[in-house]
Parts: structure tokens; sequence; C-alpha cells
């Protein structure tokens, strides 16, 4: 039997542990695309990995943090969305995603709160590890979020008064609220937490019965796209899949595995150690037209993710890039075999943009990044041509990423960031 445990408003839960008058209180975390990346002000930056999962990302914190300008006003602008809300914000109507402007019309006692990705970090490691101690199989899907594999360890007609005294026992400990739901699979699970909330727990035994109503759009992994197009054959819920196992199968592999994760076929299993497939960065801003600053940020970008891919000791094999316009957006995906460096990752990303982008009068809004593909060092077979300066630029890759340990990302910079 497997379980899946959702932390409720978990970033409002944690700033009230160290504020206890938010209590009661409507609540919203905001969140910015980093508004100080691009910045050419040092920041002393560095980065948090303390917890892995699939959905899991790494964080960026600026430790000249007193020093930087209001987060939410940038030009006179209140900017950001709001990324979790108290249930006494959600009674207002504010919900995540939602911009931070209309939140505070909504509900003009809105109290609206920088996030603190260090201790949200903090207190997820904590409840992993607390977890671990008294469940053989802890799998961690993002920041607050698990699932859990009671099969072989607790008796099934003892699960939920288990999982009862669980979400009561990490509430005493972490002062936390969760909702748990139990199903025999995995994605079952997943959805009934969403029935659990808040602060309770819901047992799946009849799959068929519960799915039966429940919108297309509330199940995990049924993305847009995908909505679209199960509309156009009037599909609409989760019943409906249930009754076109035909059609969903001959969608291929995507709709064959959405068909058993929505009727509980998947037996999918709970992975304790989920390895990353990607590592990326990608930033969202106002419309740009020049196109020597977005080189330049396309350096900070790069900058960015070869500390990630450095601290993690990853071996890329393919690099992703893309460019999103107003209105439209373009992609390239390219693999290559060579030792990963910091010089030969920028003139690559420098070379695919000036091939996308052909027209240079379009504003650019949102420029991303992605590594994957990642193999052992002993499977890398680079070309002879390449290996000598590669050899010496990720030496100096290296040395370049020791200095940024200890002092921060940006205590190494290119000019061309500067310019």
């Amino acid at each position: 039997m497997n379980f899946h445990l959702d932390l409720d408003a978990f970033f409002v839960s944690a700033e009230r542990i160290n504020n206890p008058k938010l209590n009661g209180k409507p609540v919203a975390i905001g969140g910015r695309s980093d508004p100080y990346i691009f910045s050419k002000e040092r920041l002393n930056r560095d980065i948090i990995f303390q917890n892995s999962g699939a959905f899991v990302s790494a964080v960026f914190i600026d430790k000249n943090e007193a020093n930087l300008p209001d987060y939410f006003k940038d030009d006179n602008k209140i900017r950001g969305i709001v990324t979790t809300s108290s249930y006494e914000a959600r009674a207002y109507g504010i919900k995540t995603g939602m911009s931070i402007a209309e939140a505070k019309a909504r509900c003009k006692d809105l109290i609206v709160i920088k996030p603190n990705h260090v201790l949200y970090h903090n207190l997820s490691k904590q409840l992993r590890e607390y977890m671990q101690t008294h469940i053989p199989c802890i799998e961690q899907f993002s920041i607050d979020e698990f699932f859990g594999d009671l099969s072989g360890w607790i008796e099934d007609d003892k699960i939920y008064s288990f999982l009862e005294n669980l979400k009561n026992d990490i509430f005493k400990k972490f002062k936390l609220p969760c909702s748990i739901g139990i199903a025999n699979s995995k994605w079952t699970s997943k959805i009934a937490t969403e029935y659990a909330k808040p602060f309770g727990v819901k047992k799946i035994d009849d799959v068929d019965k519960f799915i039966q109503n429940i919108p297309i759009e509330k199940f995990p992994g049924i993305g847009k796209a995908f909505q679209t197009k199960l509309h156009k054959y009037k599909k609409f819920t989760l019943g409906d899949i249930k009754e076109s196992k035909t059609l969903l199968y001959s969608w291929g592999n995507s709709g064959k595995s959405i068909y058993n994760r929505v009727c509980g076929l998947d037996e999918e299993s709970v992975i304790e150690n989920v390895k990353r497939k990607s590592v990326g960065i990608s930033r969202t801003f106002d419309a740009i037209t020049d196109r020597e600053e977005l080189k330049r940020r396309f350096y900070i970008l790069n900058r960015h993710l070869i500390f990630m891919v450095s601290r993690l000791e990853l071996i890329p094999t393919t690099l992703s890039l893309s460019i999103s316009y107003k209105y439209s957006s373009k992609r390239k995906q390219i693999t290559f075999n060579r030792l990963l460096n910091e010089q030969f990752l920028i003139e690559t990303i420098i070379a695919i943009f000036e091939e996308l982008d052909q027209h240079s009068n379009n504003g650019v809004i949102r420029l991303s990044i992605s590594l994957t593909n990642f193999i052992k060092k002993e499977k890398l077979n680079p070309s002879v041509l390449d290996i000598q300066r590669d050899i010496k630029l990720n030496t100096l890759m290296k040395k370049s990423q020791e200095l940024r340990s200890k002092y921060g990302i940006d205590i190494l910079r290119s000019a061309k960031e500067l310019l």
C-alpha cells in the first residue's frame, strides 16, 4: 500500500513557526523570477542542494540580501506572484499563480512575505530524515511532497490509523500540518491527498468510484496540451478516461501511461533515490530587444548553470536552449561528447542563440538553458581534436568553482557580464 504526504500551505506554515503572530491571518508567500540575477552588483550568491526529488529545484540565495532593493517593487510597480497562500487568504479567492497586486486588491489585510528558501529546505530535510526513521521506503517528490511504501511493514487494516498518528506526530514535532492520501497505486494516493486537505487522511479502496467525477485537470501529469486533446474527444472526467482504454492506448506510451495512472494500474514503485535527469536555469523578464544585453544574460545564466552541474558532479551530453518571444518561441537541442567546461558551453550557447534568433527586432521575454543525459566519466569519448583544450579548460573550471563555492558564485565573472 502506498501513500502520498503533502504539507499544507508549507511555506506559510514554515513562516508561522518563526512568527506565531501570523497564525489565523491571511498570508501569502510571493515569488519573483529572480529580480537580482542580472544585476552588475556583487550578490555573494550560493546554492541550496539539501533535498533531491523529481520536482525539487536548486535555489540560489544572496548573502548580501540586507542590501538588496525591495523584493516586490521594481520601477514603482508591484511585481511577483503568489506561490503559497494560507487558507485564510484562500477564502478571499487568492490562489497560487495570482499576481501580488491582484491578491492585495482582493484582501487589503493580506500579509505578503518574501520566500525564505533556506528555512523551507532545512525543514523539508528534517522532515524527510524523521520519516525515514519511521517508514522503510520514502521518496521525496518535491520540497513539500513525499511518497511512501508501507507494503510488508504495516498491515492494511492498520494503515489508516498509522498514518493518522504520523500526521499528528509531524504536527507536534515540527508544527507543520500535512494531509495524506492512501491507495494501492502511487498516483491514486497523490490525487487522494487533494481530497484529504486540510490536515486530513483519505484512503481509497474503490478507485473506479473515487475517480468517476473528478475533472481531468486535477490529475497530476495531465498537462494543458493533453487536456485539450481529451476535450476534443469529449473526455472531461477521470471516469471518462476509465471508459476510453482503446482511445488512450492508441496515443502511444504517453496515453497508455496516463490511462494506467488514472485507473490505478500503473504499478509504479516508490523510489528512494531518484536520479536527477536534468539541470536547468531559466529566467523571465520584461521584453528586451537589445541582443548584446541578451547575450550578457546568457553569460550569467551559463555561470550559474555550470556552478550547479559542477556542484552535483554531473557529466551532461545534451544541451537544450529555448528563447521565448512575446508571441512565439524557438528551441534547439544538441548532443555533444566533450569534457564540460565553461568556455565550451557559453560558446555553444551563443552560437545556438544567433542561429535561432533571426528577427532582431522581436522582444525576448524568457531565456532557458538545460543540460541532460548524464553519463559516467569513463563512458565519455571526446574527440582528440578537442581533448587537450578541454582538459585545460575543465581544470580551470574546477579551480573557478572552488573559489565560487568559498566566496560566492559571482566572485569570478567574465568581462562580458559587466559591460
